[in-house]
């Protein structure tokens, strides 16, 4: 409440003296730009962890997580929405094109009932669904694991 009253009082002792207004919308400026190079600081430090997650073969979780809530970081936002489900994607498509590799004449494998697969898949056709990359992974999963 003090702090409060603090700042009102400040406030009005500006407005009160010449040229207040031009010193508050000074002060305001300076305030966003802090925030916005804050911000963009942030992104930097989240993509940078994202790549280096995806580097050691772990989720991003942290960083996708933050960009949700950070939309204007369109990089990590792309990392967290593409390369991430692309990577267990292709993962899921490896294990099975393995297995088909030892089991040519199996009707069904294990590996074509992969939860990965289907949740990659299903981010990928809504937010992806025409890049040449995905498509040419799922004709890959289509080919090695028809019907499924």
């Amino acid at each position: 409440m003090t702090r409060t009253l603090s700042a009102v009082l400040l406030l009005v002792a500006i407005a009160a003296c010449d040229n207040g207004k031009a010193k508050v919308e000074a002060a305001a400026k300076k305030l966003d730009n802090a925030v916005d190079k804050l911000e963009k600081d942030e992104a930097a430090s989240q993509l940078a962890s994202a790549k280096a997650a995806l580097a050691a073969n772990t989720d991003p979780a942290e960083a996708c997580t933050w960009v949700a809530t950070h939309p204007t970081a369109t990089e990590l936002a792309r990392l967290c929405s593409f390369d991430v489900p692309m990577r267990h994607a292709t993962m899921a498509v490896t294990a099975a094109e393995k297995a088909r590799a030892e089991m040519p004449e199996a009707p069904s494998l294990t590996e074509c009932s992969s939860d990965g697969w289907t949740k990659a898949k299903a981010a990928l056709d809504r937010d992806h669904g025409s890049e040449a990359a995905w498509t040419a992974l799922a004709a890959r999963w289509a080919k090695v694991c028809p019907g499924s």
